[in-house]
């Protein structure tokens, strides 16, 4: 019988070295037999297993898993795991591969084999993958449009509608004093300009394309009829309640959130257009942070625990939560969660960077699969910044970084999470960027210059 004293201690010490994997491995349990002999051939085989990372001790899915390289290969699901039924072959070998990390052969001797499958099936130890560490592509020198430029206004906020029309917030000294909606062609001419009443903050497009003037007192949808501008006076409860919570949509399902900057955990949720019934996708939460949190309470006066629980009793929410959101949120230390969510070609793409995460889910609202980041950790010398751009007429997704004052666009794959080529901006401390059919959209002005802010774009590299 092959499943001896030193066989089984074998075994022990090979479960005992996976504690101390610190990168991508493979890992599978094995199951005892007492049915095996060294006299029995062994011709084929189930072989199985799980893949693991061990730095976010998370499974990996989509990993390509072959034999002997040829076309007898599978890939783990979205748990890590595998099966491959093969055809032994003596110093045949099992190739793990993964777009993010270094591939790697690990040989199939005949002795362990022999150690090894039990009732026809092979349970495999691990194998150890490097991540891939991409320096990125950076391309420069892009010629650079200007979109409008005026002596006369300075460009503050701005809005891309069809038949090459941009909308634009702007002003001629300050924007609290008559800043104006500016409609402009292809060509820079103005087509209409608006007297925005009350003192203006920015501009706001929904999930439908929809554009609004957010007042300091007023919020108002912007229409354009031939060629004009016109204002339709907007309720708060409205806005706030439905086209600023709703995110994005596929058919007739709405996706939303319960964001709230006092608060550092947020909640996804998918409703039908005639349900009044939701279901909660996915909670992106900052751990580190909510603990600070919640911690605040210790910290307070009686007086203040005694308003906070009275708030509990009154609404159902929890006292320390009502201390930090009152307290905690108005301390240096304190950042709201950020956590975007975009709809890709029917998929849903949740990211987590608190877990270093980018999960995914079908219209069905059923897992996807789900894939590791680091794009949120930046090269030396460059931060990354929020947010996360996506460039909705052309489906892709860009991250962007600063470091020394330039801007660096980055495509970035969402099944790997990998950045692709960059575009290095050619001018440094730009302002409120934005991505469209393929062109990085920003508003500058040269430092100690008499210039007014203009708009400007750059045509982005891909792949």
């Amino acid at each position: 019988m092959c499943q001896t004293i030193g066989d089984f201690l074998w075994i022990i010490n090979n479960i005992a070295s996976l504690y101390r994997m610190k990168s991508f491995l493979v890992f599978i349990s094995f199951v005892f037999s007492l049915s095996f002999s060294f006299g029995q051939e062994v011709t084929e085989f189930m072989l199985y297993g799980k893949v693991y990372d061990t730095e976010y001790k998370e499974p990996i899915p989509y990993v390509k898993v072959a034999f002997n390289g040829q076309n007898t290969y599978t890939y783990t699901n979205t748990e890590g795991e595998f099966s491959l039924k093969v055809k032994y072959i003596k110093e045949g070998w099992v190739e793990f591969s993964h777009v993010g990390f270094k591939g790697k052969k690990e040989v199939l001797t005949d002795k362990m084999v022999k150690r090894k499958v039990v009732s026809d099936t092979l349970f495999w130890s691990y194998t150890r993958l490097e991540g891939i560490s991409l320096g990125p592509v950076i391309v420069s020198a892009f010629k650079v449009d200007t979109v409008f430029g005026s002596q006369l206004y300075s460009v503050e906020d701005y809005a891309f509608f069809p038949k090459d029309r941009m909308l634009l917030l702007a002003y001629e000294k300050t924007l609290d004093k008559q800043a104006k909606l500016l409609l402009t062609d292809s060509e820079q001419a103005l087509v209409d300009t608006y007297t925005i009443p009350g003192r203006a903050l920015h501009l706001y497009r929904d999930y439908a394309a929809n554009n609004y003037i957010l007042c300091e007192d007023k919020i108002y949808r912007i229409n354009i009829r031939g060629e004009q501008i016109h204002l339709l006076s907007i309720s708060d409860e409205d806005f706030y309640g439905f086209h600023h919570r709703v995110i994005d949509t596929i058919g007739d399902k709405y996706y939303y959130s319960n964001y709230n900057e006092l608060y550092p955990a947020v909640k996804f949720y998918v409703t039908e257009r005639n349900d009044t019934t939701h279901t909660e996708l996915y909670e992106v939460k900052d751990d580190f942070m909510m603990e600070l949190y919640r911690a605040q309470y210790k910290y307070v006066s009686g007086r203040d625990k005694l308003w906070a629980y009275r708030k509990e009793q009154a609404t159902g929410i929890d006292k320390e939560i009502w201390i930090g959101a009152n307290s905690f949120t108005h301390d240096i230390l304190y950042n709201p969660v950020y956590a975007p969510l975009f709809i890709i070609n029917d998929t849903v793409l949740v990211f987590d960077q608190y877990k270093n995460k980018i999960l995914l889910f079908d219209e069905y609202n059923d897992s996807a699969g789900v894939c590791f980041m680091n794009y949120h950790q930046a090269p030396k010398g460059e931060k990354w910044e929020q947010p996360i751009i996506k460039d909705k007429l052309e489906e892709l997704i860009y991250a962007i970084y600063n470091g020394g004052g330039y801007t660096y666009v980055r495509q970035l794959n969402f099944r790997t999470a990998l950045t692709g080529k960059t575009t290095k901006l050619k001018f440094r401390f730009i302002e409120n960027i934005k991505i469209e059919e393929g062109y990085v959209y920003y508003i500058y002005r040269p430092f100690e210059s008499s210039q007014k802010r203009f708009l400007y774009k750059e045509k982005l590299a891909k792949g």
